[in-house]
């Protein structure tokens, strides 16, 4: 089922008998069946009434608030949802440091080769020299993941790894009104690090939902490490995904001129860095809700939709802390 996306602020949902009601200007717009939605992002200035809320809770739908720049607020997760099991079991792998460090390791590893078939996939049509001596790079640092012996180490690998796949990305860039010389954040310094900091931020919503759907805490991981209000499990295993989803969208959206240069702003102060705007978050997220709903060949024989791949990724993690089998966990991998 597809994530229900309110972003426009003057919209209010409300339930009207068995459906929910979108209103705008106290008129009604559109109706969603409760089938039809699998978890609701509201964003800043949209309004949800009592009763909505209510059915939410009961039919066991999350409800994620984002703030005006796109962070989480606040999360209403059905109380009936929590069972001790799974917890306890995702405990035991944490604790295990031995499984935790192979599991880190895995996922980085994953990450660093779905980033080799994205430059290979492009290269294809695209021919560089530049593509292939990143793939070389590439494969060399995923040997060297196998001599890391703790988790900075692999962090170290996966740093390099993001600087050496970054520079090829650039290149598949084809637009020229902005360029992109690599990752930066915190704030993000052009318009092609202000789309990706948002759709990975998309990304973690999705999956935070998804392993709280299948019983798990999203703030107990193995890459990442623990902070206050980090959703570290969300942020682990999105990361075989951050190539083949939020980079591979994040080029569609500006090679197909989806995104121009009206849909960024700077903020104020000098430094202060670059950021999408309503109307840019709106076209990339009907680009995003699109997509995550329909079948994508590349992504395998089974023509998964990024959706399910996320969601079966979930519960391929629950599965291993159920059962202990580390020989059977296997992150996601692009096929090119």
């Amino acid at each position: 089922m597809p994530t229900i996306v309110i972003a426009n602020p003057e919209t209010t949902l409300s339930v009207d008998q068995s459906h929910f009601t979108l209103r705008a200007n106290h008129r009604k717009v559109g109706r969603i069946p409760p089938t039809m939605m699998d978890q609701v992002v509201v964003h800043h200035g949209v309004n949800v009434s009592r009763a909505a809320l209510d059915r939410l809770g009961d039919l066991g739908i999350p409800v994620t608030f984002l703030s005006q720049e796109g962070r989480v607020q606040a999360r209403l997760v059905p109380a009936w949802k929590y069972d001790a099991r799974p917890r306890l079991d995702q405990a035991r792998v944490y604790f295990d440091a031995a499984t935790r460090l192979e599991i880190a390791r895995r996922l980085v590893d994953a990450k660093i080769d779905n980033g080799a078939a994205m430059i290979r996939l492009h290269a294809s049509n695209h021919p560089h020299p530049a593509f292939s001596e990143a793939c070389e790079q590439l494969q060399s640092l995923r040997q060297s993941l196998t001599r890391a012996a703790d988790t900075p180490a692999i962090m170290g690998v996966e740093g390099a790894a993001g600087r050496a796949y970054f520079a090829a990305l650039g290149r598949m860039l084809r637009v020229d009104w902005t360029r992109f010389e690599g990752r930066n954040r915190r704030p993000p310094r052009d318009p092609f690090n202000a789309a990706l900091s948002y759709l990975y931020a998309v990304l973690t919503h999705l999956m935070l939902a998804y392993t709280e759907a299948v019983g798990l805490d999203p703030y107990i991981g193995c890459l990442h490490s623990l902070e206050s209000r980090r959703p570290v499990l969300a942020l682990d295993l999105i990361e075989p995904f951050r190539p083949v989803l939020g980079d591979r969208l994040a080029l569609r959206l500006f090679n197909l001129g989806t995104l121009q240069p009206q849909h960024f702003h700077e903020a104020q102060g000098p430094g202060n860095g670059i950021f999408i705007n309503y109307e840019g978050r709106m076209a990339l997220l009907k680009m995003f809700g699109e997509w995550t709903t329909q079948c994508d060949e590349a992504l395998g024989p089974e023509l998964t939709s990024p959706g399910t791949l996320l969601r079966k990724e979930a519960e391929k993690y629950a599965a291993l802390a159920r059962t202990s089998r580390l020989e059977h966990y296997c992150p996601f991998r692009l096929r090119d």
